[in-house]
């Protein structure tokens, strides 16, 4: 697949995990629309055992999958990774915040604010101690939707991508 980085010494660290497709949610410039699910590689042991982050994602990892239960597998299989790190919408975290702890075994947040029902779930997430406790949380404003307050996470101001390509220093696989 020519969008998708090769494996190499300069990609190797970082691996972009597909643990699910499904997804509650019809975004215009959805990535998973942008290319054919069944050609992204399945990750390796080798990639793994070479692997340093490891960033969940999806569809939407909350909704369908749970992942601190698959950040604890991974960590533990292969103390080599040092961060893993959950991309998701905010709504299905919020969700799950109400339930339980999700934050075992996981680095950081990354979520990404596309809708306004996103951005009025955004301030229960950066209110929780447990996210707040995060080393690494990173939030991703699209259409201008910007909170009031951001909590301890990093701000990224984005655009929607016709074309979607993982950055450039990782890989992207499925489970």
């Amino acid at each position: 697949m020519s969008n998708l980085n090769e494996y190499n010494e300069h990609t190797k660290k970082v691996i972009q995990l597909l643990v699910t497709t499904l997804c509650d949610r019809n975004c215009k410039h959805c990535c998973n629309k942008q290319y054919d699910l069944n050609d992204i590689p399945y990750v390796t042991d080798e990639e793994l055992k070479e692997c340093e982050t490891l960033c969940i994602t999806g569809g939407e990892p909350f909704l369908y999958s749970n992942p601190s239960e698959i950040a604890r597998y991974y960590k533990l299989r292969y103390p080599n990774i040092k961060n893993v790190y959950v991309y998701t919408n905010a709504n299905e975290l919020l969700e799950c915040l109400k339930e339980k702890d999700v934050s075992a075994y996981i680095d950081g947040i990354n979520v990404s604010i596309k809708t306004k029902m996103d951005l009025i779930s955004f301030y229960g997430i950066a209110n929780n101690m447990r996210v707040r406790e995060l080393k690494h949380n990173r939030l991703y404003v699209f259409d201008n939707l910007m909170p009031r307050d951001t909590g301890n996470f990093e701000v990224f101001k984005r655009d929607w991508q016709e074309d979607f390509n993982p950055a450039d220093d990782s890989i992207f696989r499925k489970c």
